[in-house]
């Protein structure tokens, strides 16, 4: 009995892998996080609307809806494969995506740090960077796997270069780009790593293998765009059209402007330095007290050991800063989730860092394994509002109302949860004209979206020519307020331009 209960023992311990470790806890943590959340994201509502689109009438109309409809197909395809809604689906695609990106990436880090790699698998759980979308549905996640199988793939080939293996490589980054079209740059990024580290005789030899047909096509696109055969809505053509410096131009003109004198001629600068000054700053946000160990490595080690050592990452990291510099000059912004491939980059790095401050300070190791609990249950349990009002005000407009050109929409979120077309409400509302509109008796109902920051919008219903009948309100202060004419009540559901039936009081 003994002697089995070891060998069963032992065939457990060997089971239990960092990568293993990593897949498992990442799909336990996305579970919590989906379900302490309150609400669906507006870009995952958007996503389960083409997903939607894309199965009642096809590729053409989804991509009408939405430009890069390759997550909401593989939702729709999942959907219809396994019987799971399609908002399940997508959350449960994101959740299996970003679980095998942590595979993968401690998978590789135990290859270049086997010393460090549990430390990296704890890092890579709960880093803020990661942990802080794990309840959305976003198109990053299928970006992220596709992007670190690419490397894994890359490292394995390293090792033994064969076609086979380049190729499934170049077409996992090919799939990756289908999530995100950024993820193309990471070619360069390898084709950087076999130049530079190869051995002397193999150099070309393996770069034309691991770039070669990126290159070729990265040539073809150039000539297409360039002669003018791309389509002006192309996503790739606007992507690339973000190079151009007019729109910079454009930006440092009008903030000059807006300077004192003596500081006009500096614009261009304060601009630059001031929009790419973002990208660490989000950087450092996203490590949180992960910061400590990444600062302790570059303290206490030659950097361009620890540069080279991280390779093919390095390079990685780099062209992904470039790609957030062009993003953020022509935006002036960065959405969170666009750093967090940094993080993820810098994951060997950091986790590496931890391990060198646990044999420098081994009394310290437990408190440190519990700071980094603590930082991953912060980021991943919500104590945020759960914006159940937008859910409140769907279900009221399913039940009350029909979706109609005559129901003005301010609240896209809560037309979603009345299963009216997410997509089509995503235009920018100006409140402005709501009440010559009103006067012209061209809307039957009125949904606004109001924010705790703004005054009370009783008194602007009533000069309006409205009359507030529901209010959904968060515990913050928000609120979702249905309101209708004061000239009539609308009449019954039931009639085909889809008024309401006449109801009063107020729901808090």
């Amino acid at each position: 009995m003994l002697s089995a209960s070891s060998s069963l023992f032992i065939r457990f311990t060997n089971w239990v892998t960092p990568a293993r470790v990593a897949f498992i806890a990442s799909l336990l943590i996305s579970w919590i996080a989906i379900s302490t959340s309150g609400s669906l994201n507006r870009d995952g509502m958007l996503y389960v609307d083409t997903a939607r689109v894309f199965l009642n009438e096809g590729f053409v109309a989804a991509k009408e809806t939405f430009s890069l409809p390759f997550l909401p197909i593989v939702m729709a395809l999942f959907s219809k494969l396994t019987g799971f809604g399609l908002e399940t689906s997508g959350y449960l695609l994101n959740a299996l995506f970003l679980a095998g990106a942590c595979a993968l990436m401690t998978d590789c880090a135990g290859r270049k740090y086997p010393e460090a790699v549990w430390p990296i698998c704890l890092v890579l759980l709960a880093l803020p960077g990661l942990n802080h979308y794990r309840d959305e549905i976003l198109r990053e996640y299928g970006c992220w796997f596709f992007f670190m199988l690419t490397f894994w793939l890359s490292l394995r080939w390293s090792e033994s270069p064969r076609w086979p293996m380049a190729l499934l490589a170049q077409l996992a980054l090919v799939l990756s780009a289908l999530f995100r079209p950024e993820a193309l740059t990471f070619f360069p990024a390898l084709i950087m790593w076999q130049w530079f580290t190869s051995p002397k005789g193999e150099k070309l030899h393996r770069t034309l293998m691991i770039g070669g047909l990126p290159v070729l096509g990265l040539v073809a696109f150039a000539v297409l765009f360039l002669t003018g055969q791309l389509e002006s809505g192309n996503r790739l053509v606007a992507d690339f059209n973000r190079f151009n410096l007019v729109g910079f131009e454009t930006k440092a003109q009008a903030l000059s402007a807006s300077l004192l004198p003596y500081a006009r001629d500096q614009a261009k600068s304060i601009l630059f330095f001031g929009s790419i000054s973002i990208i660490p700053i989000k950087f450092v946000k996203q490590l949180g007290i992960f910061s400590v160990p990444l600062l302790f490595l570059f303290s206490t080690q030659s950097l361009r050991m620890t540069l080279t050592r991280w390779q093919p990452f390095t390079w990685a990291f780099f062209a992904h800063i470039l790609v957030l510099v062009v993003f953020v000059l022509d935006l002036q912004f960065l959405a969170g989730r666009y750093v967090a491939v940094l993080s993820l980059l810098a994951t060997p790095l950091v986790g590496y860092g931890l391990w060198l401050l646990m044999r420098r300070f081994p009394r310290w190791k437990h408190a440190m394994i519990l700071l980094a609990g603590i930082s991953l249950a912060s980021n991943v349990v919500s104590l945020n509002p759960s914006k159940q009002h937008f859910v409140q005000a769907g279900s009221w407009l399913a039940q009350n109302a029909s979706e109609s050109p005559r129901v003005y929409i301010e609240s896209p979120r809560a037309a979603y949860y009345a299963g009216w077309r997410f997509a089509t409400r995503l235009g920018a509302q100006d409140r402005s004209l709501l009440p010559e509109r009103i006067a012209q008796k061209q809307y039957d109902l009125a949904v606004l979206e109001v924010s705790r920051s703004e005054p009370d919008i009783t008194p602007w219903l009533s000069s309006s020519g409205l009359r507030e009948i529901q209010r959904f309100t968060e515990t913050n202060g928000d609120a979702v307020i249905i309101a209708e004419p004061l000239s009539g009540r609308i009449q019954d559901n039931a009639s085909k331009t889809g008024r309401m039936r006449e109801k009063t009081g107020s729901t808090e």
